[in-house]
């Protein structure tokens, strides 16, 4: 059965995240994998092992159970998945426990809560969903805090009217069939005299050749600020999710929807947004 992993740090603001993580293994019919990063207590530096040799399982049990309690409790009447697996994981990194978990079950997407409740929160939480942007082995998505889930009856997806572009458009459009949505694709120019539009008719074509899909459109945007723009543009269109591509640089060639992109929007989006990377483009999808 293939797998989907849902992160939390037991915050409040991963409670849309986990209900969104819950959604979508029950229409995917997904195995869903729960799990938390914890650290051993330590004393002077020095992790507790050999004068406390039950610390371990003790602890193991103790996260495994909170994890429950946490489901349990927030879950409320919400239909469970067929299988639900709780796997807290030990590791002194949090982005290291959560790609481990996902690397251990071949999950086909990350999902994780954006923003904390608090400063310091923020400060982890949000700093590992970018991290995970970079790093994940598969497309991961940020939920922000207050985000309720209804039926998506549009995606925003972000061009730079790249071929890897195409991979993650295939990927886009595996979710968009779940609800018959629509696709909008949207690029973003910030030069009035940059052909935009005829490569964007060149891209339309090339997506017709790879992808069956009759509910996607195109449009060229001019603005200043693509970051305000896209959000602005989901707005307006009612758009349910945002997806884009974390771009690794290529040598002196500039990315307008580079990483730093990403991830503020992940940062700033009231919108779920689904992010890829050129390293899990790869990875086998819904």
């Amino acid at each position: 059965m293939k797998s989907i992993l849902y992160a939390t740090d037991y915050s409040m603001a991963s409670v849309s995240a986990m209900r969104y993580a819950n959604t979508l293994s029950n229409m995917l019919g997904m195995r869903l994998v729960i799990t938390h990063v914890y650290d051993l207590p330590t004393i002077l530096g020095t992790q507790l092992q050999t004068p406390f040799p039950d610390l371990r399982k003790d602890t193991s049990r103790h996260e495994r159970t909170r994890l429950v309690e946490f489901y349990e409790e927030y879950a409320g009447e919400m239909e469970q998945p067929g299988e639900v697996i709780f796997e807290p994981v030990e590791n002194m990194s949090v982005l290291s426990g959560i790609i481990s978990k996902a690397t251990d079950w071949h999950v086909r997407l990350i999902v994780v809560g954006m923003r904390g409740e608090s400063l310091l929160r923020e400060l982890v939480m949000g700093s590992t969903a970018k991290k995970l942007i970079d790093k994940a082995p598969c497309p991961v998505l940020t939920v922000p805090a207050d985000h309720r889930f209804e039926k998506v009856t549009d995606l925003v997806y972000a061009t730079d009217f790249e071929v890897e572009d195409l991979r993650a458009l295939e990927k886009v459009v595996a979710l968009a069939r779940l609800w018959d949505a629509h696709i909008r694709v949207v690029h973003v120019t910030m030069d009035k005299e940059y052909a935009g539009q005829s490569q964007m008719e060149w891209f339309r074509e090339m997506v017709a050749q790879k992808i069956d899909y009759d509910k996607i459109h195109y449009e060229v945007l001019e603005s200043d600020n693509i970051i305000h723009s896209l959000k602005d543009y989901s707005k307006n269109r009612h758009a349910g999710m945002i997806a884009m591509l974390d771009r690794m640089e290529k040598g002196a060639a500039k990315k307008i929807f580079h990483g730093d992109l990403v991830k503020k929007m992940a940062s700033s989006s009231r919108l779920p947004l689904l992010s890829f990377n050129e390293r899990n483009l790869q990875t086998m999808f819904f």
